[in-house]
């Protein structure tokens, strides 16, 4: 299951020193987004809701402080919160499909 985050829970979830966050931040007009909306699916159906991943997406059109505050310029966006370096993220730059996000995943989760 995709986390629907918003201002109200972005920073409780993403900065969770117990969970590796891996963000969408998108718009819903976005085509390229919509494009990736079944990859990004089938990567959360990979990670329960209990193991220590969540795949998680913002409308960062509709909540542009978020969008401002991790320089999000462009939809989609995709960065990963390691749970062991909450102080940074790093921005995924890979191919957009299934198997790229879980070998992304599998090679950053810590």
């Amino acid at each position: 299951e995709i986390v629907e985050l918003n201002p109200a829970n972005f920073h409780n979830i993403v900065k969770d020193p117990s969970k590796n966050v891996f963000v969408m931040f998108y718009a819903p007009w976005c085509g390229h987004c919509n494009n990736m909306k079944s990859a990004w699916l089938e990567l959360a159906d990979k990670y329960p809701i209990m193991e220590d991943v969540v795949i998680a997406r913002v409308d960062a059109s509709k909540y542009r402080g978020i969008s401002k505050e991790f320089n999000v310029h462009g939809f989609p966006t995709l960065k990963f919160f390691s749970k062991k370096n909450k102080s940074g993220e790093i921005e995924y730059e890979g191919p957009r499909e299934l198997s790229a996000f879980v070998s992304y995943v599998a090679a950053n989760k810590q």
